[in-house]
């Protein structure tokens, strides 16, 4: 198991409020606006206002969505209200995230707070967060419709966890690749994670992220991810999505 690092004293904030990690030199979102971009990518990237839509609301299920680094918990909270507005009441959403570095209750109160639309979210999700070394925690939201679990690991560790656990049973639906850019926090983008997308994966699993970086779009096409560049948002010109196909390896 991977060793829990405390980031008090490696957090700073912006005067535009924007929360910095001084152990990875990067910032948690962009300065211009994290939510418009949590949406654009994670949301929009995904397809998932057209996928929770979809839904048939005579068959009862549960979407998961998988993401490798909870953060400040503003993709969960994107996610969150796009279900709430779109899918059927039959439906439940399991959202699976992981992290090593969790921040404390109030800084993720205060980095959701920017935006008065995920406001009322970001408080209840900073009144229950109780991040707890190499421990797997669960919490549940909108008349227990919505499920967070959250795996407080290093990546490969995490992710080897949710399959040998049976976290989360049916798989994948949707991936969030988040975390900081690959060239500060490149064991995030590795291989192994890679590898242990691909197992948690089913075929249709879609992915989204804001890197074009090379390796990243090489590593997820070795474990049958089709990617391709999309426009991205704001100062960005592109973004990478992609589709889990078991056979795409052997296609090549």
């Amino acid at each position: 198991m991977g060793q829990l690092i405390s980031p008090t004293g490696g957090l700073r904030w912006g005067a535009n409020g924007v929360p910095y990690s001084i152990a990875f030199n990067d910032q948690y979102f962009c300065q211009d606006n994290g939510y418009v971009e949590a949406v654009h990518v994670c949301c929009r990237g995904n397809s998932l206002q057209e996928r929770f839509s979809a839904l048939d609301p005579v068959c009862p299920g549960t979407f998961t969505i998988m993401e490798t680094g909870f953060g400040t918990g503003l993709d969960f909270c994107c996610a969150r209200q796009l279900w709430e507005q779109c899918a059927p009441p039959s439906w439940n959403l399991h959202f699976v995230s992981l992290e090593l570095y969790p921040l404390q209750k109030k800084d993720i109160a205060r980095a959701l707070a920017l935006w008065p639309a995920l406001a009322a979210l970001g408080q209840e999700l900073a009144a229950q967060y109780e991040p707890l070394p190499g421990l797997v925690r669960d919490w549940y939201f909108h008349d227990r419709r919505v499920r967070l679990t959250i795996v407080f690991d290093d990546a490969p560790a995490a992710l080897k966890r949710i399959k040998a656990e049976d976290l989360a049973p049916q798989g994948a639906d949707a991936w969030f690749l988040d975390g900081f850019a690959p060239s500060k926090n490149p064991a995030m983008w590795s291989d192994q994670v890679f590898e242990a997308m691909a197992v948690l994966s089913k075929p249709g699993t879609t992915l989204s992220t804001f890197t074009v970086a090379g390796f990243v779009r090489r590593g997820l096409e070795a474990q049958g991810f089709k990617v391709r560049k999309v426009p991205a948002h704001g100062k960005k010109n592109q973004m990478l999505t992609g589709v889990y196909h078991p056979d795409f390896v052997l296609e090549k």
